[in-house]
């Protein structure tokens, strides 16, 4: 018998009596990494959770890139892509409105695509989901329709690198296109398959930097791959609603179900809102899944910000161009808000739409660990009670309430603010039986994701998992956690 083969009946045999106590790993996981999951993991993955950017732009391949590096590419992809990318090229140029009428120019295994939030032919930016507590509005979406995104445009995430580019230089653009880096990765995409350009499309045609014509590449779903195919699991870079109490309660034993503690090092928690919406002067529109008695001006039932929240505007990350600043600036802006070495940054905006800029340049610029709320605050600020209101959702003693000075600060609830009523309000309280209102946690989308991952992998196919997250299960990536 050869040694190989001994070694290998060997662990046939040995492998699931070590292995009992992680009966939920998926299949595909190889036999290494089936050993590997013998020993603990800690709860944040923090190889996961960071991606660090070279000091000049033009020096990175994956990541944020420059214009200079995105040309060099497309005039001779055969010659200048980056080591371990064997498939083409896919630039997808975002707007959420108008495009501009000026492309990149693809070229052979170079391909261009309009990717617009407004199309009917996929749902990739964001979709309600449920978590267990409520439904959530601009959620990432759910694996089937990441494999839909992927097959209309023919994308292999495996073999192809993906570059995402802002079509014209606006908030808006900028903030669809980190929206689109966080989901890809959030789905598994490895992050040296995916880029960002710096600057916008239009822009950079015009000043000379990328060579531009009037036409697109036509969507094919030809040579289209799947996430499951992937074989990675990122769920740990999403804090589920739990997680967050968890972190601004600093607990380390989490009660709730299939929750994260709170990290060694702490938690910078990074509000990329105005400083109105912080201090509790603004009023937050939505949920927008939600209808109140006077529809469409519905607001949430309160304002204010999570406790020990520092608000850091998301434009205060990027110039008048839509650029990020450079990497030294960037650490000097979170130093001076507070931020030190060795925390775990949670961001959160409205929907987790702006913060995903925030999040892009602490996670994948500053290579601090960074995980997104995506539930943000209209989600936070819907989670509220009060009996002489008829807009009080939850129970009184629910343990979802957020407006609560423990994890809450400027409290400030929406009515009777410039003449609002609760006729503004969103009313949930026919929504949230007692089942919901006392829910043990809130992790049902990070458990289906996991799920998807798992049962959408193609048969036979091998490949790597990640790790992430030990524990009772929470939103990480170790197959032991389910």
């Amino acid at each position: 018998m050869k040694y190989s083969e001994f070694i290998m009946r060997w662990a046939l045999f040995v492998l699931p009596i070590l292995y009992s106590g992680c009966r939920n790993a998926p299949e595909y996981i190889t036999l290494p990494e089936k050993f590997a999951l013998l020993t603990p993991v800690h709860v944040f993955n923090t190889e996961q959770l960071v991606s660090i950017s070279k000091d000049d732009y033009s020096l990175n391949t994956y990541g944020l890139i420059t214009a200079t590096t995105l040309e060099s590419w497309r005039s001779n992809w055969k010659s200048n892509r980056p080591s371990g990318i064997s498939g083409k090229l896919v630039i997808l140029q975002i707007s959420g409105g108008t495009f501009s009428g000026s492309y990149i120019r693809p070229e052979t295994d170079v391909k261009v695509y309009q990717a617009s939030s407004a199309s009917s032919d996929y749902t990739f930016y964001g979709q309600t989901r449920f978590n267990g507590v409520l439904d959530t509005e601009t959620i990432v979406p759910e694996g089937k329709n990441i494999d839909g995104f992927l097959k209309f445009f023919g994308i292999n995430p495996a073999n192809d690198l993906i570059v995402l580019a802002q079509d014209i230089a606006s908030d808006g653009n900028l903030m669809l296109t980190l929206r689109a880096w966080y989901t890809l990765y959030y789905w598994g995409v490895d992050k040296t398959h995916l880029a960002v350009l710096n600057g916008s499309v239009s822009s950079k045609i015009a000043s000379g930097d990328l060579t531009g014509g009037f036409s697109f590449s036509v969507p094919s779903s030809s040579g289209a791959g799947k996430i499951g195919d992937l074989h990675r699991d990122h769920t740990i870079i999403q804090a589920t609603l739990a997680d967050v109490f968890n972190a601004v309660q600093g607990i380390t034993e989490p009660t709730f179900e299939n929750s994260t503690a709170v990290p060694e090092g702490g938690v910078f928690l990074l509000d990329a809102r105005t400083p109105a919406e912080y201090d509790g002067t603004g009023t937050t529109s939505g949920p927008s899944n939600y209808t109140c008695n006077n529809t469409p001006n519905c607001y949430t039932s309160y304002e204010g910000h999570i406790n020990g929240a520092k608000n850091i505007p998301f434009t205060s990350f990027v110039d008048s161009n839509k650029e990020f600043l450079s990497k030294s600036t960037l650490a000097a802006l979170l130093s001076s808000n507070g931020f030190t070495e060795g925390q775990t940054i949670i961001t959160y905006c409205r929907t987790n739409v702006r913060s995903a800029i925030t999040g892009f340049a602490t996670f994948a610029i500053l290579g601090y660990p960074t995980r997104f709320y995506d539930g943000s605050w209209v989600e936070w600020g819907t989670l509220a009670y009060d009996g002489d209101q008829a807009w009080s959702n939850l129970s009184a003693n629910s343990p979802w309430r957020t407006d609560r000075s423990i994890i809450t600060n400027s409290i400030t609830y929406n009515v009777g603010k410039s003449g609002l009523t609760d006729d503004n309000i969103a009313n949930l309280n026919t929504y949230f039986t007692p089942a919901r209102s006392f829910a043990k946690g809130t992790n049902e989308i990070i458990t289906e994701d996991k799920k998807y991952l798992v049962n959408s992998a193609s048969s036979g196919s091998g490949g790597r998992s990640g790790g992430g997250n030990t524990g009772g299960g929470g939103g990480g990536g170790n197959p032991c956690g389910g």
